[in-house]
């Protein structure tokens, strides 16, 4: 089933990319139509990757930079993305600056990144379709879709 424009309004889509390095980057659309076309295409591939990165194990001596220039109203949403690069994940949240539209702000990033070569082949073969043409998520502060 694919995600529509609708979904994508009414939802915050969780999704992951990779970059040109290989990196794995997880990004939060915040209800914005700034969702890449190879994620809509097919929410059961959605589902699958989000299901095993949900259920990947924490290195919990990975360390963690948090984008300190970010305030959040919420500190879960910090502990959730601090969570995540504990398991080698750059993440990245949409924008609120209304004069560039699709634009992921770091969030926070790991020491040790997950490549995408250590993943399961059946995410492998999903992810290949997610790479982010042009982005390195190690020096990116900001990747536009």
């Amino acid at each position: 089933m694919k995600i529509t424009e609708l979904d994508l309004e009414i939802e915050d889509i969780e999704w992951y990319g990779v970059d040109e390095t290989g990196k794995i980057g997880l990004f939060m659309s915040g209800g914005s139509l700034a969702v890449p076309g190879f994620i809509c295409k097919s929410r059961d591939d959605l589902e699958k990757v989000c299901d095993f990165f949900d259920k990947l194990d924490v290195q919990i001596s990975n360390f963690v930079d948090i984008n300190n220039d970010l305030v959040y109203q919420r500190q879960e949403f910090i502990t959730e993305c601090k969570h995540m690069s504990q398991k080698g994940i750059y993440c990245f949240d949409i924008s609120d600056d209304k004069n560039i539209d699709n634009k992921y702000i770091f969030v926070s990033k790991p020491e040790k990144p997950l490549l995408l070569d250590k993943l399961p082949i059946e995410i492998q073969t999903i992810m290949l379709d997610y790479r982010i043409m042009g982005a390195n998520f190690e020096v990116d502060d900001a990747i536009i879709i």
